[in-house]
């Protein structure tokens, strides 16, 4: 809970304001109780009261009222703005660490996991930082001054107005009693309910496609009635024992009326004393009842704001901030080694990329080929070895820096639910509109986006939906083409391709490598032929380097690799023709 306190630190004056205001607000809620025993005492005295003194006791009451409301929406008005700046700060802080973060760290948690973090458990914190402190301390402190005023009157009435509160502590130790074991646990499987409700609704048309109801796909309905059977189950253990709190902890004059009667009567409690303590406690019944539910929801919150603290201080990839920039584009990875978790993934790889060339890698799936590239932006940082920009640490460059000297063409494509044209100058956010179409034009893509109704300002839909894979393949390459950054990593680029989109891509593709230092991950052997080098990679290794011709005379892998591939063509040219005769019917 700390480290969600330290992003109240700038808006504490807020914070204190809320606490002073609620504070005067319930000891303004409490006068009304001191007037009505003033009522009591003067119809119990000699002369009855005027009309006129009965009436301003009646206004007085009635303003209490009016300044308890009052001062307690101020308090609540400044409370909640100083929470939702605080909840603004924690979500753009724990995007910024995701920035930070490796990927690999990243990906050990599902994306429902994320959701749930992001906006269900800071939004629980609303209650703390809105509710908890200024109601909770002006609930205490004000009760903690009517009892120190009791204990001035009679300190025995201040001790039976005080008996229920440890009676209510006792009873809600029981309740709670399995707490520290239960609220990680619903709280995990709350978290497991939400990532499985994201999977299902990434996959509804594989669900769809195969048939599978709500009932049917067994985890999604499994996580849904975990959770509820969790719930359910921990509230029929402690309902009996919170109902009995909900009625022990309010009524703060189950002893005080009893025992005052008995005092009273034995002559040793003034009528006038005991009419004030009881209407006292009767006072304290609402603040202490308020703080009973906080302090219920505090423990609850504690909990969650765990799993926020936990998300914060993850692990993050190291910044210098060095202000360190290579000279030339020259790329060098030494001695690489690497493993996700326990399972290494490359083995002392070494090699060198010299500016303004292109190299190749190939090999079987799972080989390490887009791992390379990865660590080369930095997705993971390496264990041991080094990779160098024209001499210089990758690990000592500014992050800003590194990402500044590369473009990223993944066959992973991610558009964002906004305009073709915001999408497009992600590459470069100063770009002009004239410098964007420009982009898009050297991508070939500007054909297809002025065919689209709105052009330039049509909305992509979520994840590019509205656009092909080969469109949002041209869109991704025109926004690389506009960063205009000199190292160019292209992880099979051309996975949507298609035999309409083929050339086009191919073209984009020309438009974006020109006169840059270019690694290039190839499924498509026949797009590569080209490099001035080609690495072949098996099991975490480079088994074999050089050009084309070289590794088709030098590598049996290789050769047979290539083989498959221009068998695999010559099949699909098979296939289309066989498709063009039976298209074919003659005119008669």
């Amino acid at each position: 809970m700390t480290k969600i306190f330290s992003y109240a630190k700038k808006y504490k004056s807020k914070v204190y304001v809320s606490i002073v205001l609620a504070t005067l607000g319930v000891f303004a809620g409490m006068i009304p109780y001191y007037l009505v025993y003033r009522i009591i005492m003067a119809f119990t005295g000699a002369s009855l009261p005027s009309v006129k003194w009965s009436l301003l006791m009646s206004v007085l009451i009635l303003l209490c009222l009016v300044m308890r409301s009052t001062l307690y929406f101020s308090a609540l008005t400044a409370s909640h703005e100083a929470a939702f700046d605080i909840l603004l700060g924690l979500r753009q802080s724990i995007a910024e660490k995701m920035i930070k973060m490796p990927i690999g760290e990243i990906q050990k948690r599902k994306h429902g996991e994320y959701k749930s973090t992001i906006v269900d458990l800071i939004d629980d914190m609303e209650l703390i930082l809105a509710h908890i402190i200024p109601e909770g301390i002006s609930n205490a402190l004000v009760p903690i001054l009517v009892i120190l005023y009791l204990f001035v009157i009679d300190y025995r009435m201040a001790i039976l107005a005080l008996i229920n509160i440890p009676i209510g502590m006792f009873i809600y130790s029981k309740a709670m009693k399995k707490a520290a074991v239960k609220l990680p646990q619903q709280i995990h499987a709350f978290q497991s309910m939400n990532a499985t409700m994201v999977e299902f609704i990434n996959g509804i048309k594989v669900i769809k496609i195969f048939n599978q109801t709500t009932s049917s796909f067994q985890k999604y309905t499994a996580s849904v009635k975990n959770y509820k059977k969790f719930v359910l189950d921990w509230y029929k253990e402690s309902w009996r024992h919170m109902a009995l709190l909900d009625v022990l902890v309010p009524c703060t004059v189950l002893f005080v009326l009893p025992f005052g009667t008995f005092f009273y009567v034995q002559g040793s409690l003034s009528l006038s004393n005991f009419l004030l303590c009881v209407l006292l406690s009767i006072g304290l019944g609402t603040p202490v009842n308020k703080l009973s539910e906080f302090t219920r929801s505090f423990r609850f919150a504690m909990e969650k704001s765990k799993q926020i603290e936990l998300l914060l201080k993850s692990e993050e990839l190291e910044d210098k901030g060095n202000t360190l920039i290579p000279k030339s584009n020259d790329i060098e990875f030494e001695n690489i080694c690497f493993a996700y978790e326990k399972k290494e993934v490359l083995s002392n790889v070494t090699f060198t990329v010299e500016a303004n060339t292109v190299t190749a890698l190939v090999g079987v799936s799972g080989s390490g080929k887009s791992t390379i590239v990865k660590l080369l932006l930095r997705f993971w940082d390496i264990k041991s070895g080094s990779i160098n920009i024209g001499g210089i640490n990758i690990k000592d460059m500014a992050f800003d820096t590194l990402m500044g000297q590369i473009s990223y063409v993944s066959q992973d494509i991610y558009l964002f639910n906004t305009t073709i044209i915001d999408n497009i100058r992600m590459g470069n956010p100063d770009a002009t509109d004239e410098e964007v179409i420009n982009a898009a034009r050297l991508a070939q893509c500007h054909e297809f986006i002025m065919a689209l109704e709105d052009g330039y300002q049509t909305l992509t839909g979520d994840t590019g939906k509205k656009l092909s894979g080969g469109q949002k393949q041209r869109i991704s390459i025109a926004r690389a083409i506009l960063k205009d950054a000199p190292i160019i990593l292209l992880d099979e680029a051309t996975t949507f391709t298609d035999p309409e989109n083929e050339d086009k891509i191919q073209e984009s593709l020309n438009g974006l490598i020109g006169g840059k230092t270019l690694i290039v991950i190839a499924h498509r052997l026949s797009t590569i032929v080209g490099a001035n080098q080609i690495l072949l990679m098996d099991k975490g290794k480079i088994v074999a380097r050089g050009t084309h011709e070289f590794l088709l005379e030098c590598s049996e892998l290789y050769d047979s690799m290539w083989k498959a591939h221009t068998e695999a063509m010559e099949w699909d040219v098979t296939i289309r023709r066989k498709a063009d005769v039976q298209d074919y019917k003659p005119v008669v």
